[in-house]
């Protein structure tokens, strides 16, 4: 049985050293054109440096690597391209100073392994001389390949100045490409985030997004075909140990790790949780545990505008949306990292593409609101397991005493630092998402700010036969109780229960106020 390519992402030794390789050169048969300039956006470990380091081995020309691959028997051998690849994700970039250092020794390293010697001082002139000195030594024109063209501005994402900085470096960078061409016979960008042509490829035009190019969609990942094609003698040996069918097995891993679209029809899996799944032969937070970044829960905690996480169908129109170091938009954070997705398509002819989007899979859900629970709080996770029984309980035998004393648990676990002098709103919102969170990693349906004839509750819950209608409120000011109390007179008058009156409808009024809250849970039948 073929080995795991477990965070191997050198295409030669994969298949020199007979590495399971799930062949993806058909699509870069299919993408590859002279004069070509291509973008993809992925999130992390969705095999991005793979991919683009398949290209280097292909266009160098190395045959006996490809044997038995789909472009095998249909690439032109005889040709060989000089190959220009930058990883930036190796590079040093914590100031735009130190960045640009860090570039120039990257083209001086590259001149060297050419032999080529370089007189230019500044960065753009040593790019263009590189470029051009390549072109003239081997009457070629030149593959540039960039891995994580973005990751000198996502590192930096907190810090304004620097992330800017870095970003006119870059653009500068990328227009030696354009002043160039002439000299280019393909490039290809990969990246985790889409930031718009103009802060980035003001001097590169004509850049093809393949993000969301449903000809395009399964270039890195695996499909379903993949899983069980490929891995096959993994996925029985599973079944075999935990004694249950693969038809089951599948089932499970589809639910944890399938989900992941970039066309609304594809469904993808992360390769790197599928290789944890099989070599560790058990279920697991893996893609998760490799690290979510810091920018996204400082984001979470200092801005109000985060709903959309519990939101049942939110969507967007149009392309792919670009980050805007100006502006940064929560809903487009989430879906260039992997924390949402593209659930559906809908095309209107004359009209913007809509797209729908939701949360991947058990695993993404699961790992985000957990990550949100230990942003907001010191609970660990022992004692977090006795809060989710506790809160489940007192919902199923309307134990209100026992839903009050599981949120005090909770309030007294929140750092004093996340108060501190934080805006009042910024507060509410916070409180919502921590509350929220907590139902949605408990396995609870948010159904969302559903809007009624006669008003929008704030959550609608479902749990199998289980729906909690929600009313949320907060003050500093007011008498707690007296507010939760107005919050169950609120669903009652409105009448927010009325579509779910076949299920187990419970009403719940949480009023938060200055680091407490009181609640109050009635049944419907009262």
């Amino acid at each position: 049985m073929m080995d795991l390519p477990l965070d191997i992402g050198v295409f030669s030794t994969i298949i020199e050293n007979n590495y399971k390789y799930v062949d993806k050169t058909k699509f870069i048969y299919e993408l590859y054109r002279p004069g070509g300039k291509y973008f993809l956006s992925r999130p992390r470990r969705f095999g991005k440096s793979l991919l683009v380091d398949t290209m280097v081995e292909l266009f160098k020309g190395n045959k006996s690597l490809f044997e038995g691959l789909y472009i095998y028997d249909k690439w032109d051998w005889t040709k060989s391209f000089p190959v220009i690849g930058f990883d930036l994700g190796n590079v040093s970039k914590n100031s735009p100073e130190i960045f640009e250092d860090s570039l120039n020794t990257y083209i001086l390293r590259i001149a060297r392994n050419y032999q080529i010697e370089l007189i230019s001082n500044d960065l753009t002139g040593r790019f263009s001389e590189l470029i051009q000195e390549i072109y003239k030594s081997t009457d070629e024109k030149i593959v540039v390949l960039v891995d994580e063209y973005d990751k000198p501005i996502i590192d930096n994402i907190n810090d304004y100045d620097v992330a800017e900085g870095n970003r006119k470096v870059l653009s500068n960078f990328y227009g030696v490409l354009k002043s160039n061409e002439k000299f280019i016979e393909f490039i290809f960008l990969t990246g985790v985030s889409k930031f718009s042509k103009t802060s980035i490829f003001s001097g590169l035009n004509n850049v093809t997004d393949i993000t969301i190019n449903s000809k395009f969609a399964n270039i890195c990942g695996y499909t379903q075909e993949d899983l069980e094609a490929c891995f096959s003698k993994y996925l029985d040996d599973f079944s075999k140990e935990y004694d249950i069918s693969c038809d089951e097995l599948l089932d499970l891993i589809k639910g944890w790790y399938n989900g992941y679209s970039w066309d609304g029809v594809n469904r993808l899996y992360n390769p790197y949780s599928i290789l944890s799944l099989l070599a560790k032969g058990e279920f697991g937070n893996f893609w998760f545990e490799t690290g979510t970044p810091t920018f996204l829960m400082d984001f979470v905690k200092k801005n109000k505008r985060v709903n959309v996480l519990f939101k049942p169908h939110p969507t967007i129109s149009g392309d792919f949306p670009n980050f805007n170091l100006n502006n940064l938009d929560f809903t487009t954070l989430l879906l260039q990292t992997g924390y949402l997705t593209i659930k559906s398509k809908k095309t209107v002819v004359g009209e913007l593409n809509t797209y729908e989007l939701a949360i991947p899979n058990r695993e993404v859900s699961e790992s985000l609101f957990k990550s949100i629970i230990n942003e907001f709080t010191d609970v660990d996770d022992d004692d977090f397991k006795g809060l989710e029984r506790m809160i489940l309980n007192s919902f199923i035998n309307l134990d209100n005493e026992s839903l009050q004393d599981a949120l005090d648990i909770l309030l007294s676990t929140i750092p004093s630092s996340i108060y501190g002098k934080i805006k009042d709103e910024i507060l509410e919102a916070n409180y919502y998402m921590l509350f929220l969170s907590i139902l949605k990693y408990m396995g609870f349906f948010v159904v969302g700010e559903t809007p009624f004839s006669r008003g929008t509750p704030d959550i609608i819950l479902k749990k199998d036969n289980l729906v909690v209608v929600c009313e949320l409120k907060y003050s500093q000011t007011e008498d707690l109780n007296d507010l939760a109390i107005k919050a169950i007179d609120q669903i009652k008058k409105k009448e927010y229960y009325k579509p779910y009156l076949n299920y187990n409808v419970v009403l719940l009024g949480i009023a938060f106020g200055n680091r407490e809250a009181k609640s109050l849970l009635e049944s419907l039948k009262n």
